[in-house]
């Protein structure tokens, strides 16, 4: 077959594929423009040949039993922030947002009209003079055009399909009569005006205005509503963003229309002929809180939240619910429409956000090229291509995350990432969990003021702990990597002697903490921590009380709003309130508080906890009004806390680095280097930074202290004195600091090994209150000396006792012998005349002093 015959039958075979629907369409318009009455008076009279019956059965669908119900429009649900602005629009890729009729702008339903159906007010369902027009022009003028009424089309995509046949054609007019039967016009309008589909994921005339000209509908113009109506045929080909000349002269063919039909006037029509599309580019949304969207999503999509159950109880139905129906599933119909309040305040947010990349801006690729460059070691990144790989997925700079809840319900207010949305998705705020460090320790403190020690000793402010460092505590079980043995040391290695707990709950000293912890138990640590708000899972050893279990920094803040409340504790909570499309309410969170345990014992252990940002650990966290915190630094610096509360919000403010547990030192941040940072260094001032703003508008308040006997909490317990006399002194210390006492050294000279205690007092087995200083005497090893005092004038018996009373007193052990000495003065005679060695002497151990008696002189002859 030749090149020329070859493309000729093709041609033939496209004219006859153009030929069959025409034929087809005119087959029916045959049948139908005989009028209903006529078609069917014509199958009656025929039935005796059985053929009207067979075509009947075969062609015309039984209306009586078709469910013709207008499928539920799918819609676009909206978060809110708690200010009322919108955060995010929800939807499947399909971006529905129907609205009633009586909204529709008119130039809107007009310019459709003209496009679609100008008699669409006029006919009753089927436009029999359309369809044959368009049969005609597809044979004679070789176009392809359609002749279906809105109602057809509403028809064809919902009831019967879009199969090419005259089965098909005869039931699509056949139930579009029956449709405008049982519905009115306007009904069918509104329908097709919300659910026809513009492109780019927009259904509906009201989402389209917003995707193509980002504004409302009700603000449309007629070169904007004839530009919509001209996608309606096949978004694609006329998509105005890349094919705006072709959609021009199909939106001014529109705009004829629309004026030939009276709907505007012919100088508003050539004025809107004259304008250039107004298309906007597409955008894709970033909104400003998108972590936040994320989390309301994964809560709400969490089959273990029972509370969003009328969602659904499968993932299934829940997308379903919240989504609306995925863009390229036809069948579905439904969903969405749900308005979804959260409890964020945008505007902290925010606030937040900037004070985050204002402390730990996030870096460019050849920033974090270099800083992961300089990690390298610490990374085992020992390749170029390690590092290339390395830095591609992760930021190798220091960031942070701030979470604030509201004291007194619970409310979410702020859950601030210093990782950019776009750039990765995991929000430290919530979902970021890391060690706390010594933040946790307000745990221990609440587990050891309720439980006490689990062999009966009392726990409370005002015990007193051994505060050395470092410390090896033996625990009843293995604890550590040397069994039975923990050490512990300091921040910083300082401590010595007794402390109280107050004291050292205000200066954050572990090996205190450690010890209370194996007197508490580290279980009756969990439990406390899981009843103030802290939902991770813990692990029950008693280095727990170190923060070495991972938390949340929304977490955190959560807890420490129970020192805000003395213990009364609302859960935290994102989602405030859940409406549908026609306004019921379908959700509305309930604020329930549960008192964790005697509001005395948090108003007694908030009080160390007031002094933190004031004279301990984290002065630069000061905002000057009625506070309290708690600072946190895990083991060698690898993530820094600062936890704070007022009376009415609670914030917690965690910096570390985003993958990997790497030690926050040698770093520069906000343009100061820091050798090692601590949690009052950087997140103290960054916690004040945002606090600072936040409370601007919020009047200062104080605490409340319940009424009561606060007193219990601090009241310190007794012990009993051991022995230490005898002992060496360091042995003497270790000895009263396990009795919790302190010992206050006095030297004194002795012939006894130097560092022997000599005495004690209080003695052994006195019961004194813990932290009672016991004074103790320690040999310095030198014989003691000692200048003789005078005692002229006394008697022998009253100077032997106040020298015998010398030599006790410095330990001198010296002998005294009697001695005479003839005096002239009668009135001495029988007094002490003097001392040798003489008075103002230094005499040493077991020296030998003579007391010189006046005697009667000698008779002369």
């Amino acid at each position: 077959m030749s090149r020329r015959s070859a493309i000729h039958d093709f041609e033939a075979r496209e004219r006859r594929g153009r030929w069959f629907p025409a034929f087809a369409g005119l087959l029916v318009i045959a049948v139908l423009t005989s009028t209903w009455i006529g078609l069917f008076s014509f199958m009656s009279a025929n039935a005796a040949y059985g053929t009207v019956a067979d075509v009947e059965d075969e062609f015309i669908p039984d209306i009586d039993e078709m469910d013709l119900t207008l499928p539920d429009l799918s819609r676009v649900s909206q978060v809110y922030a708690s200010g009322g602005e919108v955060l995010a629009e929800l939807h499947d890729g399909r971006n529905s947002q129907p609205i009633p009729y009586e909204r529709m702008p008119r130039v809107m339903v007009h310019a459709i009209l003209a496009a679609e159906d100008k008699e669409f007010f006029v006919h009753e369902g089927v436009d029999f003079r359309a369809i044959m027009s368009a049969a005609i022009d597809n044979i004679v003028l070789d176009t392809t055009r359609g002749g279906s009424t809105i109602t057809q089309q509403v028809v064809k995509q919902n009831f019967v399909g879009a199969e090419v046949s005259i089965r098909r054609k005869i039931a699509e007019a056949f139930v579009s009569a029956e449709l405008e039967r049982r519905y009115e016009k306007e009904t069918i309008l509104e329908y097709y005006l919300n659910s026809v589909y513009f492109g780019y994921g927009s259904y509906g005339v009201a989402a389209a205005s917003r995707e193509y000209f980002r504004k409302p509908l009700s603000r449309i113009t007629i070169n904007e509503a004839a530009t919509l109506s001209v996608l309606v045929r096949n978004p694609t080909l006329y998509d105005p963003r890349r094919r705006p000349e072709s959609v021009i002269e199909r939106r001014d063919g529109v705009i004829d229309e629309m004026a030939e039909a009276g709907w505007i006037s012919e100088e508003d029509a050539e004025i809107a002929k004259a304008e250039e599309l107004p298309v906007r580019p597409h955008r894709i949304r970033r909104g400003r809180a998108e972590h936040v969207v994320a989390e309301i999503k994964r809560q709400l999509l969490d089959l273990d939240k029972h509370e969003f159950d009328f969602l659904g109880t499968t993932k299934e139905d829940r997308k379903r619910a919240i989504f609306g129906c995925p863009a390229d599933d036809t069948t579905c119909s439904g969903g969405g429409g749900l308005r979804i309040e959260s409890t964020i305040d945008l505007e902290a947010q925010d606030k937040a956000n900037e004070i985050l990349q204002q402390w730990l801006p996030y870096p460019d690729a050849e920033t974090n090229l270099a800083l992961c460059t300089n990690l390298a070691g610490e990374l085992a990144l020992d390749t170029d291509e390690k590092i290339q790989s390395y830095t591609a997925a992760n930021s190798c700079a220091p960031t942070g995350a701030i979470a604030t809840v509201e004291a007194a319900t619970g409310a979410v207010r702020v859950m601030a990432s210093g990782l950019p949305f776009e750039v990765d998705q995991f929000d430290l705020a919530v979902q970021g969990k890391r060690n706390p460090g010594s933040s946790f320790k307000p745990f221990t403190l609440m587990a050891g003021l309720e439980y006490g020690d689990i062999e009966g000793r009392e726990v409370t402010l005002g015990s007193y702990y051994d505060s050395s460092s470092p410390i090896v505590i033996e625990c009843p079980y293995v604890c550590s990597s040397r069994g039975n043995e923990w050490e512990v040391s300091n921040a910083g290695g300082g401590g010595s002697g007794v402390m109280s707990v107050e004291d050292a709950t205000a200066n954050s000293v572990n090996t205190v903490y450690a010890q209370m912890a194996i007197d508490i138990g580290p279980e009756q640590i969990v439990q406390m921590a899981h009843r103030m708000g802290i939902e991770s899972e813990l692990r029950p050893v008693p280095s727990i009380t170190l923060g070495t279990s991972e938390v949340t920094p929304l977490e955190m803040a959560s807890a420490y709003t129970n020192f805000s409340t003395n213990g009364a504790h609302a859960a935290p909570y994102l989602v405030s309130k859940i409406t549908n499309s026609r306004g019921d309410v379908l959700y509305e969170h309930t604020v329930e508080v549960t008192q964790v345990t005697d509001p005395l014992m948090f108003a007694a252990a908030r009080r160390p906890l007031l002094r933190v940002p004031i004279s301990t650990t984290a002065p630069k966290a000061n905002i000057g009004r009625p506070q309290g915190g708690k600072t946190g630094t895990h083991q060698d610096y690898r993530d820094a806390w600062f936890v704070g509360f007022v009376p009415q919000y609670a914030t917690a403010v965690w910096v570390g680095y985003e993958a990997d547990q790497i030690p926050l030192t040698s770093v520069t941040i906000n343009g100061e280097f820091y050798s090692r940072v601590f949690g009052g260094s950087v997140p103290g001032p960054i916690w004040r930074d945002f606090m600072s703003w936040y409370l601007e508008d919020v009047p200062p308040a104080d605490f409340v202290t319940p009424e009561g006997n606060i007193g219990q909490y601090f009241k310190t317990p007794t012990t009993s004195v051991p022995s230490v006399v005898g002992l060496d002194v360091n042995a003497a210390r270790s000895e009263l600091r396990r009795a919790k006492l302190g010992a206050n050294v006095v030297e004194v000279p002795s012939l006894e090994p130097e560092g022997l205690v000599l005495a004690q007092a209080p003695g052994a087995g006195a019961t004194v209150p813990q932290g009672t200083g016991v004074t103790i005497e320690v040999s310095t090893g030198i014989p003691p000396t000692g200048i003789l005092p005078e005692v002229f004038t006394l008697t022998f018996e009253d100077a032997l006792a106040a020298l015998q009373a010398f030599s006790d007193e410095n330990r001198l052990d010296l002998v005294f012998e009697r001695a005479s000495q003839p005096v002239e003065d009668p009135a001495l005679v029988g007094l002490v005349v003097g001392l040798r060695p003489g008075v103002g002497t230094e005499v040493g151990y077991g020296a030998t002093v003579a007391i010189v008696v006046g005697a009667p002189p000698p008779e002369d002859g």
